[in-house]
């Protein structure tokens, strides 16, 4: 027996050999012809397997799943004593395209017309869209004559395609002829000249710039328009008049408000019905701004080559809200903060009723379902308004009894888990509403993917009684997945992301969960989710559009410590297609040189990241005070190692680390160990666990940063210095009110020598002060000192708090208050030495953090130390 299909132009053949289907079982596969599409995938789709039953339904639905991936002609299944045979005929790839032909566009300019790309599957209807395109866009540019044939040469599994191109003759333009009074500095807008195609691109770039041109300058009314005829090029440029504004007896408002709100009516004329509109909108907003008696007349006069329309406004005295009384027993504070009328600000007539009904409204969320709230009554007094709102609130209503009846009581009692939290919940519509949903997510989240509730209530005295009737209809399963769209991914990376929930009951929220862990990996601008009924199954068809993984970034900046500075960084996120990411970066100013390349597999294995980095560091560490360069630092660096997201805020790291450093010219006053001159090499393994829950990490006003890191080095893993290492943060950021933000920090650090190890060298130690420490004091400076030169220490402590308070136009301020200092041993640290500053700052708002300038003032000086210093930094301090 033979059964055909026809699909997408494609036959598709099952042969069969054997009528007892049902007793009939697949004991082996084998597949010919399939070269590059993945075997693994297709099998997947055919939804076939060895001691499966053969079920030519199921296996033509399976045939019709690969063909929606676009890579196949032909797909033949033959059936017989056990053995399917699949024959596959993929479609070709392009491995080579070629433009031949053209002379007077670039093969580039054709290129960009393509609708298929090298390593595309080979398919006819792009060819012809492609064509298509080409022919058209050749017309539009004046070859109408023009003839594009496209042939293609298929070998084995490749194409190569050639495009023909036969551009013809143009139609050219023997004369340009302008009609019209306009300004002559229009025709600088026309590229087009005498002898050239008449391209009609580029005649409408010519109208839309000469019509910005006219908007500019204030022309209402301009016309442009062309005709060709026996090669003549015909530009007709009627010029608008020009508008002109005035506003007298404007003393409150602003006139650039007036004017904006005005000019939004005249487009392309001016005439009475239009000033009478402009009118209206302007005692609009004179009313909603307190002006009730505003009253505004126009006078219209009109010249050959211009408009002047004269607006006379009396504003009237501007009226206040003096009192906003609500006579009801709830709380009225927060009544009143849904109001458009506010005590204090200008009365706006216009919302009074919107205030009604925001009242009403508010009392029916809270159960008093037959409230009544009276027009508002209103008492003036010279510039004041005082608005008494009287609610006739009647009883309460609260939900009383929820009656639910569903077919074979399936999934009741679940349903009525639900209902049970609702009773004695005051009663509304939203309530309402919000019950159908939840108990509807139940049997959405059970494969009842059609389920429907209707309900009804009933309103006695203050009890509400509900009654729900819900019709499941029929349960749906998950079928198979089908992956389209993806060019640069693989579709393996793409299926590896996907629950498990084949044969599982359809779930909607399950695709939502999806969505959002592959969105996560930033591969993906748009992810459309399309459930296709198979029977008792839903097959799911994924739609991919691919985001740029590419990015390079550079920038220029000035600080007060390194002076210019500058940096590039270049990231690819998609390496392989399997979300694999490198980034590089490299820094340089006055004082550094640094170079790092980080690689980063998210995805080794399920939640655990792989993280891996070359460093070079090159920098001279200068004491800011004196000018001098303390020390001179070469390091290379390499590290390796894992981070595992335990929940949405929390993380861990452990990583190896081990550098290699050069130090020299050091000053004698600063050394005090032997490795603080000359070769080290320090190898070891440093953990950390970080707490983030900020909401905004260039700028957050609310959540949490907090972390431990401890880095362990010892001879055992090759290290010349044994020591631990052990540092936290904790910050907080409260929005106290909108645009006041409250930070507050408190860091601390102190390493443990052991086996020998007497003392830290100085590319370890710690240092503080400067714009992301302790400000006020210069970089690197507060802490020990010998001869005036900081040495660094062995422990430290440091806080800051920062008010920051948001000026609009992306401009905010900062108060603060930073305390710390640097100890030479952990048995040394003494919180009464602790150094004090305080300051302030500007910041403005960039897409990357805020530029900040601050001033620092020191509020426990030595005798000899400055007073304090300027910080200037991008990001915040914390």
């Amino acid at each position: 027996m033979r059964l055909s299909f026809a699909l997408s132009f494609v036959s598709i053949f099952i042969t069969l050999f054997n009528f007892a289907y049902a007793e009939e079982y697949i004991k082996k596969i084998e597949i010919e012809g399939l070269k590059y599409f993945p075997e693994k995938e297709f099998i997947y789709l055919i939804g076939v397997r060895e001691n499966q039953a053969f079920i030519p339904q199921e296996i033509t639905e399976g045939i019709k799943r690969a063909f929606l991936k676009n890579s196949f002609d032909d797909i033949v299944v033959e059936y017989k004593e056990g053995i399917m045979k699949i024959s596959v005929k993929e479609k070709p790839l392009i491995n080579k395209i070629e433009i031949k032909g053209n002379e007077y566009f670039t093969e580039k300019f054709f290129k960009k017309l393509l609708s298929f790309k090298k390593g595309d599957r080979l398919k006819e209807i792009e060819l012809k869209k492609t064509q298509h395109n080409i022919e058209n866009e050749l017309n539009k540019r004046g070859f109408i004559n023009c003839k594009v044939n496209i042939e293609k040469k298929v070998s084995e599994n490749f194409a190569d395609i050639t495009i023909y191109i036969n551009e013809g003759e143009p139609l050219k333009i023997k004369n340009i002829k302008w009609e019209g009074i306009f300004d002559e500095y229009i025709k600088n807008f026309l590229s087009l000249n005498a002898g050239e195609p008449f391209d009609k691109v580029m005649l409408e770039e010519f109208i839309n710039k000469a019509k910005k041109y006219f908007i500019k300058h204030g022309l209402i009314g301009s016309e442009i328009s062309y005709s060709f005829k026996n090669g003549e090029l015909t530009l007709t440029i009627k010029e608008g008049r020009k508008l002109q504004l005035a506003f007298k007896g404007v003393n409150s408002l602003s006139e650039r408000d007036l004017k904006n709100i005005v000019m939004a009516h005249f487009q392309d004329q001016v005439n009475e019905n239009i000033i009478k509109d402009s009118i209206n909108s302007l005692i609009t907003f004179y009313r909603a701004n307190g002006f009730l008696e505003v009253k505004v007349v126009s006078l219209l006069e009109q010249s050959k080559d211009e408009w002047k329309i004269t607006y006379f406004i009396n504003e009237g005295d501007r009226k206040f809200v003096k009192k906003i009384e609500i006579q009801t027993k709830l709380p009225r504070e927060e009544i009143e903060k849904l109001l458009a009328n506010k005590e204090g600000s200008p009365f706006n007539p216009e919302e009074l009723e919107n205030d009604r009904q925001r009242i009403e409204e508010y009392f029916k969320i809270k159960g008093y379902f037959n409230c009544k709230v009276f027009p508002p009554q209103l008492q003036e007094e010279d510039n004041s308004v005082s608005i008494l709102f009287k609610v006739q609130e009647g009883e309460q209503v609260k939900i009383k009894n929820i009656e639910i009846k569903v077919k074979d009581n399936l999934l009741k009692a679940e349903a009525e888990e639900v209902a049970k939290t609702y009773i004695n919940s005051p009663f509304n519509e939203t309530t309402f509403l919000e019950m159908k949903r939840k108990i509807r997510e139940i049997y959405l989240k059970n494969g009842y993917s059609e389920a429907r509730i209707e309900g009804n209530y009933e309103i006695k005295n203050s009890d509400a009684y509900v009654s729900l009737k819900i019709e499941p209809g029929s349960k749906k399963y998950f079928g198979k997945s089908i992956i389209l769209g993806n060019e640069k991914t693989k579709t393996k990376f793409i299926y590896q992301r996907l629950l498990p929930k084949e044969g599982q009951p359809y779930n909607p929220y399950t695709l939502e969960e999806e969505r959002q862990i592959l969105y996560k990996t930033g591969l993906f601008s748009r992810i459309d989710i399309k459930p296709q009924s198979m029977d008792s199954s839903l097959d799911l068809i994924y739609n991919f559009e691919e985001a740029p993984a590419g990015a390079f970034e550079f920038g220029f900046g000035y600080g007060e410590y390194e002076k210019a500075k500058g940096f590039a960084e270049l990231s690819y996120i998609n390496l392989f297609g399997m979300n694999k990411q490198i980034f590089s970066r490299v820094e340089i100013s006055s004082l550094e040189r640094r170079s790092y390349i980080t690689y980063i597999d998210p995805w080794i294995l399920k939640d655990l990241t792989f993280k891996s980095s070359l460093l070079f560091e090159r920098m001279d560490f200068k004491n800011i005070d004196t000018k001098d360069i303390i020390y001179k630092l070469k390091r290379y660096g390499v590290s390796a190692g894992f981070e595992k997201k335990f929940f949405e805020s929390f993380k861990a790291e452990l990583l190896y680390e081990a550098t290699y450093s050069k130090t020299w010219d050091v000053m004698p006053e600063v050394v005090i160990s032997d490795q603080d001159i000359g070769e080290l090499f320090i190898s070891g393994i440093k953990a950390s666990l970080i707490y983030d829950s900020r909401d905004n990490p260039f700028d957050p006003t609310k959540g949490w940063l907090a972390g431990v890191t401890s880095k362990l080095s010892s001879e055992f893993l090759g290290s010349e210095i044994n020591f631990m290492k052990s540092s936290f943060y904790i910050n907080k950021y409260t929005e106290l009110t909108k645009g006041f933000v409250l930070a507050t920090s408190l860091r601390g650090g102190w390493a443990w020598l052991y086996r020998g190890t007497d003392n830290l060298p100085i590319s370890e130690r710690y240092f503080l002060g400067g714009r992301d420490t302790v400000r006020g004091y210069a970089q690197n400076t507060l802490g020990p000192k010998q001869d005036n030169q900081p040495t660094g220490g062995n422990a430290f402590l440091m806080g800051n708090i920062e008010f920051r308070t948001y000026l609009g136009k992306n401009f905010s301020i900062v108060n603060f208050l930073d305390f710390g200092n640097v100890w030479k041993r952990v048995g040394d640290v003494d919180v009464s030495n602790l150094k004090y500053t305080t300051g302030a700052g500007l910041r403005y708002k960039t897409p990357v953090g805020p530029l900040r300038i601050d001033y620092g003032y020191k509020l426990n000086r030595k005798a000899g130390e400055s007073h304090g210093e300027i910080h200037f930094s991008i990001g915040h301090a914390f």
